[in-house]
């Protein structure tokens, strides 16, 4: 019975020890986490600013214990890891999902091949090539480019805009020039007494004036126009610029008798919201814009020049005969040019054509003779006196 007795004070005793344990343990945890707390809401110590602790696992953490308890802090280095695994292959997929730009091989092009020029500043320069991808097989298209690196229309560089592609035009045969101008015209336009401030009356009443005298040029040697509209930005204020743009030379534009090609919304998200990515050409998708959100990258330069190209296609064909593919069946589209001249080598009516008309023959009294008809009874052109 005594025996009995002890081993049950024995086993009493030493849960008791572990109460006590654990107890000591919790109050520490308690005093350390009230110490943190008062330190860290100090004002003397928030005004040290002391930098936090480093994140690695050999930084003193007194919650660390009762974390490891609980197995919280094994799950938050878990996370870790695979958010670092994460951030590190993420370039090398995007590196892989993004083609770099192609090396562009043209086939030799004929000596009559029609020229499309293309002018404006640095994005005119990435949508011309573009166009020379988009017509590198095409032997009767070549592309040429009329590229004011930085300037703008605000600018008035020497020459300016309408001069040069007056220059261009005179001693050359342009079939078709596309006009990608805008992206430099954010800002106040230099003029004397004093600068005009961007986007009031005056900005825009000279503003309105460059686009028409640009579109005038173009329009006086008779050669046809396509502009191509401003795209959305990543930032806010330059979107709202760009759209302002763009409803300027819009106007200008058509009044012209220019093609508008607007893009604005080819570089949206469906729900009208700016977006780097979206369908290439092929309809695989790609990021479109640059990492500035303002440019392009390769396949969105040559998104831009796929829908340039279709309504070049409009004017002088896919092949630059004047083919006019894609409008047969479009009722609102009229056409105003053609052909100069017959593609036949030999006119209608020569060698080959049809055989002489029969002598005595009612053929031969109306064409060789000129002889009319016998009139008809009844018939409407019968005009006899006293026919019924």
């Amino acid at each position: 019975m005594i025996a009995r007795m002890n081993a049950q004070q024995i086993r009493t005793g030493g849960k008791a020890m572990a109460h006590l344990e654990w107890g000591k343990l919790a109050f520490a945890l308690f005093v350390a986490f009230v110490s943190v707390t008062l330190v860290a809401t100090d004002p003397a110590f928030a005004q040290k600013r002391i930098p936090p602790p480093p994140s690695d696992a050999s930084s003193f953490n007194p919650l660390k214990p009762l974390l490891n308890l609980f197995g919280i802090g094994k799950r938050k280095e878990k996370r870790r890891l695979r958010q670092e695994q994460t951030e590190r292959s993420q370039p090398q997929q995007q590196r892989r999902r993004e083609p770099a730009k192609p090396k562009i091989v043209e086939e030799p092009k004929d000596e009559d091949a029609r020229v499309v020029l293309v002018v404006g500043d640095a994005m005119a320069d990435g949508l011309s090539e573009g166009l020379v991808a988009a017509y590198a097989e095409t032997p009767s298209i070549k592309v040429e480019k009329l590229i004011f690196k930085d300037k703008g229309l605000v600018d008035q560089p020497e020459p300016d805009y309408p001069t040069r592609v007056q220059q261009i035009l005179q001693g050359r045969d342009i079939a078709i020039v596309v006009m990608f101008v805008g992206a430099e015209d954010v800002r106040d336009m230099p003029a004397e007494p004093e600068k005009l401030e961007f986007r009031s009356e005056a900005w825009e009443n000279a503003y309105k004036g460059r686009l028409e005298k640009l579109a005038k040029t173009v329009s006086f040697y008779q050669t046809p126009l396509v502009w191509v509209g401003l795209p959305p930005t990543k930032a806010t204020a330059k979107r709202t610029s760009f759209a302002y743009l763009n409803g300027l030379s819009k106007a200008r534009a058509e009044a012209s008798g220019a093609i508008f090609v607007d893009i604005w919304d080819v570089f949206l998200s469906e729900d009208g919201k700016y977006t780097s990515y979206g369908p290439d050409v092929e309809g695989q998708k790609r990021r479109l814009r640059d990492g500035e959100g303002f440019g392009f990258t390769w396949s969105g330069y040559r998104k831009v020049a796929f829908f340039c190209e279709r309504e070049i296609s409009r004017v002088i064909g896919s092949s630059g005969a004047f083919a006019f593919d894609g409008v047969e069946d479009d009722p609102n589209f009229i056409v105003l040019t053609g052909r100069t001249t017959s593609p036949e080598s030999e006119l209608a009516g020569g060698e080959g054509g049809l055989p002489e008309p029969v002598a005595e023959t009612v053929q031969h009294r109306l064409i060789v003779r000129g002889e009319a008809l016998p009139p008809v009874i009844g018939r409407v052109d019968d005009f006899r006196v006293g026919s019924p």
